[in-house]
C-alpha cells in the first residue's frame, strides 16, 4: 500500500494539558480538537478556563446578592435608629472585608473551581473526547489522514493511553514521514511491546536521530528479541548507532554499543573513537578495550583511523 504524501499544521501548545478542553454549551459536550464551532450544532466552543470563569463569576454574584440581602434585613428589622445605624456600619465592614479577601484569594479560588468542574464532569468530558476519537477514525476510513492525525495529536496530548498512541502510530505508518513534520516520538512509546511502533520509531531514526532518546533507546533494548524478530540485527544496530550522539548515552548504554561495534559504518565507528580518545580519563569499561582491537583488526591500513593504532 502506498504511503500518503500529506501536509500538517502546527501542534497547538497549551501551559497545561487541561487547557485543550472546551465545551459547547448548546450540546453539552466536550472537546480537545482544534475546531473553533462544534460540528454538530455550530455554536462557538467555550474554553474551559472561560467555563470556569463564568461559573465563579456566578458564585460570586450569587455570594454578594445574599450578603446585601442579610445587610437589608438588619438595617430592616433595626428596632431602633442606633440599631440601624449599626447594622449599616457592620454590613459595610463586612461587604469590604469579603471583597478584600475575595481579591486575595481570587486565584486560588478559581482553581478551586475549575479543579471542581473537571472532577464533576469527568463522565463528560470522557464522552466528548471518545465523540472526538470516532470523528478521527471516520477521517481515517475516509483516508483524510491529515485531518486524521491532527485530531489524534490533541487527543494524545491530554490522554496518555496505549489505545490512543497506536492510533497515531497507525496513521503515521501510513503517511511519507518528513524532516520539516513535527513528528514525535517518545511521547508515543507503548507500555509493551508494538511491531507498529517500532516500524515508525526505525523510520524516525532515518530522518533524525535527534528524536531517540535516552527512554525510546532503553524500549528497543528492552524488547531487543522481539525487534530482531520482526525488522532483523540491522534495526538494533542502527539503534546502537544513534546512541553515539551523546558522551552521556555512551557511557549508559556501552555494553549494549559494544555487542554492535562490528556492525558499525566506518562514519558512525570514527565517531566512537575520536570521542574515546577526546576522554581519555573516562572510565569507559570494557568498550575502550574492544573499540582498539576492532581497529587494529579492521581500520589498521585505514589513514583516518591511524592516530588510534598503538
Amino acid at each position: 500500500m502506498a504511503k500518503h504524501a500529506i501536509q500538517l499544521s502546527k501542534k497547538k501548545r497549551t501551559k497545561y494539558r487541561f487547557q485543550k478542553l472546551k465545551m459547547c454549551k448548546k450540546c453539552n459536550r466536550y472537546s480537545v480538537l482544534k475546531d473553533k464551532a462544534c460540528p454538530e450544532c455550530g455554536s462557538t466552543f467555550m474554553g474551559i478556563e472561560g467555563l470556569a470563569h463564568s461559573i465563579f463569576k456566578k458564585r460570586l454574584f450569587t455570594e454578594a446578592i445574599r450578603i446585601l440581602i442579610l445587610v437589608c434585613i438588619g438595617i430592616i428589622a433595626a428596632p431602633t435608629v442606633k440599631a440601624l445605624y449599626l447594622s449599616l456600619i457592620v454590613g459595610m465592614i463586612f461587604v469590604i472585608v469579603y471583597i478584600i479577601l475575595t481579591f486575595a484569594f481570587i486565584k486560588s479560588e478559581y482553581f478551586t473551581e475549575l479543579k471542581k468542574l473537571l472532577r464533576v464532569d469527568l463522565r463528560k468530558i470522557g464522552a466528548g473526547i471518545q465523540f472526538d476519537s470516532d470523528l478521527a477514525l471516520e477521517d481515517v476510513r475516509e483516508e483524510k489522514l491529515a485531518a486524521a492525525y491532527e485530531k489524534l495529536r490533541e487527543i494524545g496530548d491530554l490522554i496518555y493511553s496505549d489505545q490512543v498512541k497506536m492510533r497515531r502510530v497507525m496513521v503515521l505508518n501510513d503517511i511519507v514521514l518528513r524532516r520539516d513534520m513535527e513528528l514525535e516520538l517518545e511521547s508515543l512509546i507503548p507500555s509493551s511491546y508494538d511491531k507498529d511502533f517500532v516500524k515508525y520509531a526505525l523510520e524516525v531514526l532515518k530522518i533524525n536521530r535527534a528524536l531517540f532518546t535516552k527512554k525510546c533507546i532503553a524500549y528497543f533494548i528492552h524488547y531487543r528479541d522481539a525487534v530482531i524478530r520482526d525488522f532483523g540485527i540491522e534495526s538494533l544496530s542502527a539503534v546502537a548507532g544513534t546512541t553515539l550522539r551523546m558522551k552521556l548515552y555512551i557511557l549508559e548504554f556501552s555494553e549494549f554499543i559494544e555487542e554492535f561495534l562490528e556492525y558499525f559504518p566506518k562514519d558512525r565507528f570514527l565517531r566512537l573513537c575520536n570521542i574515546l580518545q577526546a576522554n581519555p580519563d573516562t572510565d569507559w569499561g570494557s568498550l575502550e578495550e574492544r573499540a582498539k582491537r576492532l581497529v587494529e583488526m579492521k581500520y589498521h591500513y585505514d589513514p583516518d583511523f591511524k592516530r588510534f593504532v598503538s
